[in-house]
């Protein structure tokens, strides 16, 4: 049986059915982790150095050896020596909780990310014009870009969808938020995305994860989740297993907020699952099964990240919300994330049945988009008749 909710405050009377040994569980066995190898630890700096020298400390030199008509590879040689001193500070800035000092440090990636295609695609311009004047355009093109790129991430874009809820009577409205990363985003964000919903007048509101990223968000924080004015259900993303998970759900749920873990709740004739994050692509077709759920309903699955669908398929789902992969978010990281994640961005059908990944309402580490949208998805669902 499913526990049934119509109301948004009524949303922590009711008690879903999970299963006893469903994975929000640890297994007995888990235990301290082992603390990684010297070796592995001094490999994984020089990975992450090489990448920053790539992506920081390389289209800065080469940018600033145009502007100036120097030669590049000089430039380039004390790019690598500054390199070790970057990974020190961004690696202190990232680990703070401090979101002063860590803002700088992702502004900074994500611009000189922007830039690292800029160079490249300017490259071709040394054989036909002089270095300072290929540095100049590089220079305004990197300015214009970067501007863009922030419209992108600050604007939130609405996407709308309308699909047939079987066999339901009457229409529903569903609006999909996903990976708000507050944390990285700000309340002041959060307000904004609470009242986009609110404009919408959804029946309900679903949240597929990554709600915050950081240990250091409060409840206060989350404030604005109160004032949504429809029952909100939320699966959890991969952030919130990164911070204090507890904490983390009990600051979302005194919001009003149900988080179903690996668990279903029936709202009029939709049941709606949630099913934690785990980083196998099994998760979907391990703990689906496991969930008990009635006949004659709308089978809405919330899972983070976009993999396990044509288990969601098999298993009777009729819909499926994701997010996680951000679109991207920076091109041409969504050249990367597509060959892990081939349903990146977007609606996918097999018959009746879809799947929709959202290209995510926020952004983690740099407030900035290129290629991609910030969005809200609104989803209405309609009988087959007006379908």
């Amino acid at each position: 049986m499913c526990a049934t909710i119509e109301g948004k405050h009524t949303a922590q009377l009711v008690a879903p059915l999970t299963d006893s040994n469903s994975s929000t569980k640890p297994p007995p066995s888990a235990g301290k982790k082992a603390p990684p190898s010297p070796l592995r630890s001094w490999r994984f700096i020089a990975i992450v150095s090489v990448v920053l020298w790539l992506v920081v400390s390389a289209p800065l030199a080469v940018l600033l050896s145009w502007l100036t008509d120097q030669a590049t590879r000089p430039a380039l040689g004390i790019s690598l020596l500054i390199t070790p001193l970057l990974t020190l500070w961004m690696w202190v800035s990232v680990q703070s909780a401090n979101t002063k000092l860590k803002w700088p440090a992702m502004q900074l990636l994500g611009t000189t990310t922007i830039l690292m295609s800029v160079v490249v695609v300017c490259l071709p311009l040394l054989w036909i014009i002089d270095r300072s004047t290929t540095g100049l355009i590089a220079l305004v093109l990197w300015l214009l870009l970067c501007a863009y790129a922030a419209y992108s991430a600050l604007s939130i874009k609405t996407v709308q969808l309308r699909l047939n809820n079987g066999n339901g009577s009457s229409p529903l409205r569903l609006v999909q938020i996903s990976d708000v990363h507050i944390g990285s985003r700000s309340k002041a964000f959060m307000q904004r995305v609470v009242d986009l919903c609110n404009s919408h007048q959804p029946d309900l509101v679903v949240i597929t994860g990554d709600l915050l990223d950081a240990s250091s968000v409060t409840a206060d924080d989350l404030q604005p989740l109160s004032s949504l004015q429809s029952p909100t259900w939320m699966c959890l993303g991969n952030h919130e297993r990164y911070v204090d998970l507890q904490a983390a759900i009990a600051a979302v749920e005194q919001q009003g907020v149900k988080i179903l873990r690996n668990q279903t709740e029936l709202y009029k004739n939709l049941c709606i699952m949630g099913i934690d994050d785990a980083d196998h692509a099994g998760q979907v077709g391990h703990e689906l099964p496991k969930i008990d759920r009635p006949d004659d309903t709308y089978n809405i699955l919330l899972y983070h990240r976009p993999s396990g669908w044509d288990d969601a398929v098999s298993g009777g789902i009729d819909l499926m919300l994701s997010g996680h992969t951000h679109g991207g978010q920076i091109w041409p990281f969504g050249i990367l994330v597509k060959k892990q994640f081939p349903r990146m961005l977007g609606l996918f059908s097999n018959g009746d049945q879809h799947l929709y990944v959202s290209a995510g309402t926020g952004t983690w580490g740099p407030t900035l988009r290129l290629g991609t949208r910030s969005e809200i998805t609104v989803i209405d669902l309609v009988p087959a008749q007006d379908h």
